[in-house]
């Protein structure tokens, strides 16, 4: 980070206090693509998901941010831009966030190279003393969890087996998975907790003490085949098999999906189709997956009329998403923990005519990832990452909308094939 880096550790520490999550220690990846988004929704600048991680350093990055990096953290806190936060800190002056409570004099001295070495050092000293405390108290804290899904069908309840002791433990919390969002508070001297899951999925759940993560259980919920789910609140519509088998497609007709989302427009409104299950000998270093699909609702029912096709791994997925021409700015791809933002990329290579069927095509192999939409390749990239082991397939459309085929395999051959239409 250079030069700026004194500067950077002064505002992560404002953004933190400003945030009031727990430590950033413990951030997971859906926690900076929330920042991401809270960014964006403050400064109209969205920094990416490794763009954050680097100013938190959690990945090496020798190299400072850019400008327009530089001046949206800024902005952040309600200043004009990166040069006007220097001049606060330099001059000794306040900072104060209409949007957050932060009220914090900086440092009395000025930020010169001399200062800036003794206040560090001694940041990291009381932190170091900190950490050795906490470290101590740590290993007093003993621990166990497993999981077992208790059926075959959803919703679905997953019973948690848990233990925890230790003098420094002061609450439990379970996650059901990577969402934070996703924790209960369970009692300190429990030892069994339930939860409901209302979508299939491999998640691995979390056993959560004193605000940090230390013991994990993976959660393999599977589909018996396909199966149709309607988003709603608070509990999902599960579609039967009369309804999502069409004559010559997996979907739902326009007619039945009004009837289940209670409105005829569907702008918001979500349908998913699983297949999670084991896919033997097929892993995220190698894979090449195929479909034909088409969003099946009209401009006035959907106005965007927005798929998304995910393939679903033990460690992370990767989802491709594709919308009306008119929609791409809102388009994210999700390779892993690696976000590509439409409003930061030109994706309207992902852009549709959905009075046709579109052909959809997106591979892995040695460490290159390629999507092709009608047999043209409109993205490639290289990825170091592996999502682990494939144990689903997720199609969504936001309304009506139709797959007629599905063919999943790797450099060895096809491991799945389905046709949904008698005419394939």
């Amino acid at each position: 980070m250079g030069k700026e880096k004194p500067y950077i550790i002064l505002w992560r520490e404002l953004a933190e206090q400003a945030l009031g999550w727990e430590g950033s220690e413990q951030w997971s990846n859906y926690d900076f693509e929330k920042l991401s988004e809270i960014i964006f929704e403050k400064t109209n600048t969205r920094l990416s998901v490794s763009t954050l991680k680097r100013i938190w350093e959690k990945v090496r990055y020798d190299n400072s941010p850019t400008v327009i990096t530089l001046n949206a953290l800024a902005r952040f806190l309600d200043l004009a831009d990166w040069r006007a936060f220097k001049k606060q800190a330099d001059d000794n002056s306040v900072i104060v966030s209409k949007a957050s409570p932060i009220k914090r004099k900086f440092f009395k001295i000025a930020f010169k190279p001399v200062y800036v070495v003794l206040v560090l050092a001694l940041i990291i000293i009381t932190s170091i003393g900190l950490i050795l405390i906490k470290h101590n108290n740590d290993n007093d804290i003993k621990v166990s969890f497993k999981s077992r899904v208790i059926s075959d069908k959803m919703p679905n309840s997953v019973v948690f087996d848990y233990s925890v002791s230790g003098s420094a433990v002061n609450n439990v919390m379970i996650q059901q998975s990577w969402d934070t969002a996703r924790r209960e508070l369970v009692p300190v001297a429990g030892h069994q907790h339930t939860s409901i899951y209302y979508y299939p999925g491999y998640f691995n759940a979390k056993l959560v003490v004193n605000g940090m993560i230390k013991a994990q259980h993976p959660v393999f919920i599977k589909t018996n085949g396909w199966m149709g789910i309607l988003v709603k609140k608070p509990v999902p519509a599960y579609l039967d098999s009369s309804t999502i088998r069409l004559p010559n497609a997996l979907g739902i007709t326009i007619a039945k999906y009004a009837e289940v989302n209670q409105s005829p427009v569907f702008n918001g409104s979500w349908v998913y189709f699983y297949n999670v299950r084991d896919f033997k000998d097929l892993d995220g270093t190698d894979f090449d997956f195929k479909t034909t699909l088409k969003n099946t609702s009209s401009p006035a029912e959907s106005s965007c009329r927005n798929v998304t096709v995910e393939i679903l791994g033990t460690n992370d997925a990767i989802k491709i998403p594709l919308a009306d021409m008119g929609c791409i700015a809102n388009l994210n791809l999700s390779i892993g923990n690696r976000q590509v933002y439409g409003k930061e990329n030109d994706l309207s290579a992902f852009g549709c005519d959905f009075t046709n069927y579109q052909q959809l095509e997106f591979k892995l192999n040695n460490k290159h990832f390629i999507v092709k939409l009608n047999n043209k390749q409109i993205f490639a990239t290289a990825i170091n990452e592996n999502i682990g082991q494939i144990k689903g397939i997720c199609i969504g459309f936001e309304g009506a909308g139709e797959i007629k085929n599905i063919v999943l395999g790797n450099q060895k051959g096809i491991i799945y094939k389905e046709y949904f239409s008698t005419r394939d």
